[in-house]
């Protein structure tokens, strides 16, 4: 028995774990700490009931301890499924709580918008995340699941006006190697609160193994032990059957080799080659887990594709101040792009006209207002509005774009970065950004002003926010798809304009709110994107043919630069 737990607050049971985590618990609470505990499967289920139980008998001994704040991170691309039960969960603790008297919170975050996965992927065109296209295997952990965590704990921290705020995990040593590694290499305790990057951190069954995980759900399901769910039945059931419908642990065999420890992760997570699991669950049970079998259609297309580099973009998105881009293998290609989105929303049509239900829901009015803000900002579409056309003819006109069939292609070669002149085309169409024409007559009351190293810039009207968003209060972002964009359409105000009109119609309408401070970015961009535009007219193709024919090598580019100054002539600049 550990020594930081008062003898006292041991109770007799059948399982030692137990008694010892609500032990720990229950200081926890009479200590004065406010604690949280993320919850997002077997482990972490665990955990939760030892804290409940935990803060139960605190508030026997004391009445004002707590609050208990239960979160479950939503990434967007979780197992349908299991997330679905992790809130039910959330119902349960709430039921709980209310019934005994325990204050009890349960929260779903998320990503920020601009850090959403879909947003990610399919408006920027950031790359299916594998080991070979990430140094940080941990990258879109932080992005998705810490960030939003650290700015949870921040809330409450500014709520209660104290840091003395604890995260308890379920994460256990017996887990894997590199989980115990980890904890100890952050000195994570099962019994005293340490500092960590997330801030205080205990892990209240690290020295617990899977089988006392599973010993305890039977325990509550015989009646043994009172908790605060009656549904933990769901939970060997999402296992089992992710573990290709055996787990020896339900049958009294110890043996690992079928223990049910199986890992759900991201739907389109590709740091694995297989997603194990979820094929297990929907081969073992297709009912129940085969609605989800498009989703890793997409995830095989996604991963397959990766590299065939025709589906790369080979502009970069950076202007030197000599006015070159540096072509090579970037970002997914628009054309991708469109692509991706197309399947989702067929995937997401399909999946509702089967059940009458949403339950696959990646792409909304917000997600698809964040995606058409990016592509409108990039530059490249064959029209503005792109991704708003693509929407109404997958869910308005009921057209239908199934995932090809596709072989692994593999890695190639990478080559040799070339540098497209950009400004050399641009001279003679000069690219205004988010100002308009129409500021100077009728639209004068939209203008707006902003000042970059004092000098003075006008601007389509625009609203600041915290950070990046899309305004879904009263139904906003549906009305600007569903209606307002028809309306342009209808009315010609999109024939024949630059795609950068969506961006500025995104922005005047309020749709859309930037971060603080970025306007000058945004407006730099949407000149750039212009500049782009510009090349479909200015040489008569399509503008990835026009940058890979116009492109020169990097001594040609150091030779044309060169030249430039020793003729004193200066290069025009976008800024």
């Amino acid at each position: 028995m550990n020594t930081a737990i008062d003898f006292q607050y041991i109770e007799n049971n059948t399982h030692d774990g137990f008694e010892m985590a609500v032990a720990r618990a229950q200081k926890l609470f009479l200590d004065g700490w406010i604690v949280t505990l993320g919850l997002s499967g077997k482990d972490s289920g665990a955990a939760s009931i030892c804290l409940v139980e935990g803060l139960r008998r605190a508030k026997q001994q004391r009445e004002d301890v707590g609050p208990l704040h239960i979160v479950t991170t939503n990434t967007t691309l979780e197992n349908i499924v299991l997330h679905d039960y992790m809130l039910t969960l959330h119902e349960d603790l709430i039921a709980y709580g209310d019934a005994h008297g325990l204050p009890i919170q349960c929260h779903e975050i998320k990503p920020s918008l601009s850090s959403q996965p879909i947003v990610e992927y399919i408006g920027r065109g950031k790359l299916l995340r594998t080991p070979e296209t990430t140094s940080n295997a941990r990258d879109c952990a932080y992005s998705w699941k810490i960030q939003p965590m650290k700015a949870f704990l921040k809330s409450l921290s500014d709520k209660y006006q104290t840091d003395k705020i604890v995260s308890v995990s379920g994460s256990r040593d017996a887990e894997s190697a590199v989980r115990k590694s980890n904890l100890q290499k952050r000195n994570e305790t099962c019994h005293t609160p340490v500092m960590t990057e997330l801030g205080w951190t205990l892990a209240i069954i690290k020295d617990w193994s899977l089988s006392d995980v599973w010993q305890l759900f039977s325990i509550i399901d015989d009646g043994d032990i009172e908790s605060y769910s009656d549904n933990f039945h769901y939970m060997k059931k999402h296992y089992s059957a992710g573990n290709g419908g055996v787990c020896d642990l339900f049958a009294g065999n110890l043996a690992q080799s079928k223990s049910c420890g199986s890992r759900f992760g991201c739907f389109l997570c590709a740091l694995n080659k297989d997603d194990s699991s979820l094929e297990n669950q929907m081969d073992t049970d297709p009912k129940t887990y085969g609605f989800m079998r498009p989703l890793n259609d997409l995830r095989t297309y996604m991963i397959n594709t990766l590299y065939d580099y025709s589906n790369r973009s080979t502009l970069g998105r950076k202007l030197t101040k000599e006015g070159y881009i540096k072509v090579g293998l970037n970002q997914y290609s628009l054309e991708y792009r469109m692509d991706l989105l197309r399947f989702i929303l067929t995937i997401q049509q399909e999946s509702y006209e089967r059940s009458g239900n949403h339950t696959i829901d990646l792409v909304d009015y917000r997600e698809l207002l964040a995606i058409q803000y990016a592509w409108a900002r990039e530059g490249g579409e064959d029209q503005a509005g792109m991704a708003l056309k693509i929407w109404h003819d997958v869910v308005n006109e009921g057209m239908r774009y199934p995932i090809p069939k596709t072989s692994y292609t593999e890695k190639k070669f990478t080559p040799q970065y070339m540098y497209f002149p950009l400004m050399k085309f641009v001279e003679g169409n000069k690219p205004v950004g988010l100002d308009d024409e129409g500021l100077d007559h009728q639209f004068k009351s939209i203008e707006r002003m902003f000042k970059r190293d004092g000098e003075s810039h006008r601007v389509v009207r625009y609203t600041e926010s915290k950070s990046f968003d899309v305004v879904t209060k009263n139904a906003f972002a549906m009305t600007f798809v569903e209606d307002f964009y028809l309306e342009l359409k209808e009315d010609g105000h999109l024939d024949n304009k630059c795609p950068t009109v969506m961006l500025k119609q995104l922005l005047e309408s309020g749709v859309v709110t930037l971060a603080k401070g970025t306007i000058g970015r945004v407006h730099d961009d949407a000149r750039r994107a212009q500049a782009l535009n510009s090349l479909r007219c200015t040489v008569g193709i399509p503008i990835t043919e026009a940058i890979t024919m116009l492109s020169v090598s990097e001594n040609v580019m150091k030779e044309e630069i060169a030249s430039r100054k020793l003729s004193g002539t200066r290069q025009q600049s976008l800024f």
